[in-house]
């Protein structure tokens, strides 16, 4: 077993304060986890050096997290929100309506939050995890863009394990915010500096990662997969209870973002509706509203078409979504380019049908047991959608990797490999 680690969670302290975390805050918190089992030392990234964080404070946010973010069970609040969405998908409510009543009251000092979660959690030790020549160990891509953050590693002569989520920012820059590919760039060449491993989700990142270090004349260091594991809200989640609805619906889970490909969807469901009026099936958005995506947000504004058949809804916790997700006649994945594709995993584990576009990260997970087009055939698109419709199919649960799995392997590599993260 690996002994004690030195993990920076700047991540988890900065996003403290929200009610729901996004993939890469999940992933966090399960490495948290991992090694707050192994007694080991936590940190938060300061200008250029790690601060240490009290170990009781450290136990008692990873805690607090867990039991906000991780529950496999659904508490009083989400069960009536899905209460909601089921009523608005068999049209008992009106979506619209009570999307208008939620939004005027919106909280109003969140980063006041953030900023007191932070300085509540901060202090300074003594003597800091380093000098107890823990291997460090950073999961997030938080803080990777300020080189200078990271540089006592190499004052230490010391190398890191980091994991890559994807590099989509430099890949695909017409999908990001104008500085972000700029500051990816920074966040990688620190990995390429000061990793002595580099865990990547799938082989399609790490073929990125290797061709970023080659473009760059530099060798990669040594890069294990090693996908994440699955949630036990989705793992728990069941196809073989009763329907949560009359009308069929789809779901899409993520930020709505350009590279989601949420206008394909969005133009597909009102040509239904215009086919088929009500007896159209329902699709439910689940994910926040992110970027540089004006016509979708507008569409799903003002296109009377798509009021009450497109149903808008973010904050879903886990057990929330995975009940969501197991109820849908399929998830709709219909993204240009995924790191990893983790709704397209969630959605396995709970045995519901995929319907995602054809790249190579999705290729990597799916294999043969979903149907895979290209993002922009919006007749296959329909075609599909169209018969999955039809046939509310309950396909058997894939046997997927949990967290013990993962973190299984992971103490092996750490072991393999513990003469170079020194």
């Amino acid at each position: 077993m690996m002994n004690a680690i030195a993990m920076d969670i700047s991540r988890l302290i900065g996003r403290s304060h929200y009610s729901t975390p996004t993939g890469i805050d999940r992933f966090e918190l399960q490495y948290a986890h991992w090694a707050k089992a192994r007694s080991s030392f936590f940190v938060e990234m300061g200008r250029n050096k790690p601060i240490a964080i009290n170990q009781g404070r450290a136990s008692g946010l990873i805690t607090d997290l867990s039991a906000r973010w991780s529950g496999t069970a659904l508490n009083p609040k989400q069960s009536t929100e899905l209460e909601k969405i089921y009523a608005a998908i068999d049209g008992l409510v009106s979506w619209h309506d009570l999307k208008c009543a939620s939004n005027t009251a919106q909280p109003t000092k969140v980063k006041q939050w953030s900023l007191s979660a932070r300085k509540a959690l901060r202090t300074f030790l003594p003597a800091g995890p380093m000098e107890r020549n823990a291997p460090f160990v950073h999961v997030s891509h938080t803080n990777l863009d300020r080189p200078a953050a990271f540089s006592w590693l190499d004052a230490k002569r010391q190398s890191g394990v980091f994991y890559v989520h994807d590099l989509i920012p430099v890949t695909h820059p017409e999908f990001v915010r104008e500085r972000e590919p700029q500051r990816h760039l920074r966040r990688m060449e620190t990995v390429l500096r000061h990793a002595g491993l580099v865990l990547c989700n799938s082989q399609t990142t790490a073929r990125s990662l290797r061709s970023f270090a080659e473009e760059r004349g530099r060798t990669a260091p040594p890069i294990a997969i090693l996908p994440p594991g699955i949630e036990n809200s989705f793992r728990y989640a069941s196809r073989t209870g009763a329907r949560r609805t009359k009308h069929p619906y789809f779901v899409i889970v993520g930020t709505i973002e350009p590279r989601k490909n949420h206008i394909l969807l969005l133009q597909l469901w009102r040509w239904l509706v215009d086919r088929d009026g009500e007896n159209a099936p329902r699709l439910v958005i689940a994910g926040k509203r992110g970027w540089e995506n004006a016509q979708v947000f507008a569409t799903l504004d003002r296109c009377p078409q798509l009021r009450n058949m497109v149903i808008e809804v973010s904050d879903l916790g886990d057990a929330a979504l995975a009940d969501l997700m197991s109820g849908a006649a399929a998830l709709l994945a219909p993204s240009f380019v995924e790191g990893y594709g983790m709704p397209v995993a969630e959605a396995m584990a709970t045995g519901t049908p995929i319907i995602a576009s054809d790249i190579p990260s999705h290729r990597e997970i799916i294999g043969d047991q979903a149907t895979l087009l290209d993002p922009c055939d919006g007749l296959g698109w329909r075609a599909a959608i169209d018969a999955h419709t039809s046939e509310y199919r309950n396909k058997s649960r894939h046997t997927s990797q949990d967290w013990n799995g993962h973190f299984q392997v992971l103490d092996e590599l750490l072991a393999s490999v513990a003469h170079t993260i020194r």
